[in-house]
């Protein structure tokens, strides 16, 4: 048997401080989004043998996963897509989700557990927005760091965000820059770890805006109410940044993308706060194409990748074969 096992993306829109139940939260706010995608097969079998996308980091969290006591012998995993690294997609942290998932099943362990699994390959709690993008998928707002005796942060609100008509659609348009020789690696990590930081330093003019401004649009397709709101807080941001001593810092090439999307429909638009990739959101399967097209023209041949996404409300979700699905 094989069970096969898709993960949205997880995008992180910023930090968010605000009054839950008469005390102040500090949230980071995202989005899971349905491409780019993991997507694996696995199997049962004795030993570990991983290939296919980032199959580096996959076997380094596979093995992290099978050396704890009492959690299985291996798996054959083929992992046919990966997320990108380095674009502020959680790419890591959505490929060792969906791996220790895999390994739960072959192994004939709980595989529904978020937490248990991140933990299971060492994801800590920075990773907690894509942990529950993987259990849930949606707008998510989750507390930067666990508290209340938790072991894990909590998701404190969540919601779809999901149109029946692709007229109607709120889509991502992603500009993912190849990356160059200077690469290290570890810059995701790196600027999750410097927006973390600037927690302490984030205006509760984000609060206000989340709840009188942008979560209100959600209720009632507002996308320009919701883009002003996402500028507003996206700014606030840049702002904590700064007093935490990481500004933000955007060079003339990916200024002139974004403002090539914001000359042709995007309604917001900004660098991942955690990586290289450029995102715009606009309204409509049109709109996304002209803009897509556009977006291509500039970038050329070599210069990275254009897509465009909407909301996963579903999280990771998996199907189980009795043989693999396309090798039969």
């Amino acid at each position: 048997m094989w069970i096969e096992i898709g993960t949205p993306a997880s995008l992180p829109l910023g930090l968010v401080r605000f009054k839950d139940e008469r005390e102040d939260v500090t949230c980071l706010m995202g989005v899971t989004l349905q491409h780019p995608p993991v997507q694996l097969f696995a199997q049962p079998q004795p030993g570990l043998t991983l290939t296919g996308g980032r199959a580096d980091k996959g076997n380094e969290q596979a093995q992290r996963f099978l050396q704890q006591p009492g959690l299985g012998s291996g798996a054959e995993i083929e992992v046919e897509l990966a997320i990108p690294e380095g674009m502020g997609l959680s790419s890591e942290a959505m490929l060792g989700l969906t791996i220790a998932r895999a390994l739960a099943w072959a192994n004939n362990l709980p595989f529904d557990d978020a937490p248990a699994l991140a933990n299971a390959v060492g994801l800590g709690s920075q990773n907690a927005l894509p942990m529950w993008g993987f259990a849930q998928g949606g707008f998510l707002l989750v507390e930067t760091a666990a508290s209340h005796g938790e072991a894990v942060p909590r998701l404190v609100r969540r919601r779809a965000l999901e149109h029946k008509e692709q007229a109607d659609a709120w889509p991502f348009v992603l500009f993912m820059p190849r990356l160059g020789p200077s690469y290290s690696g570890t810059l995701e990590a790196e600027r999750l770890a410097q927006l973390l930081r600037a927690a302490p330093y984030i205006s509760s003019e984000t609060g206000h805006l989340l709840n009188e401004s942008l979560w209100p649009a959600m209720d009632n397709d507002d996308i320009a109410a919701f883009a002003a709101a996402l500028m507003a807080i996206q700014q606030l941001n840049y702002e904590a940044l700064e007093r935490a001593g990481t500004p933000y810092v955007i060079t003339d090439e990916q200024q002139g993308m974004l403002d090539l999307m914001r000359e042709n429909g995007a309604l917001a638009w900004g660098r991942a706060l955690t990586g290289l990739a450029l995102y715009g959101v606009l309204r409509g399967a049109k709109a996304s194409i002209d803009l897509r097209q556009k977006m291509t023209d500039r970038a050329g041949l070599y210069g990275g990748w254009v897509m465009a996404s909407i909301t996963d409300n579903h999280g990771s979700r998996h199907t189980v074969w009795d043989d693999h699905p396309i090798l039969v």
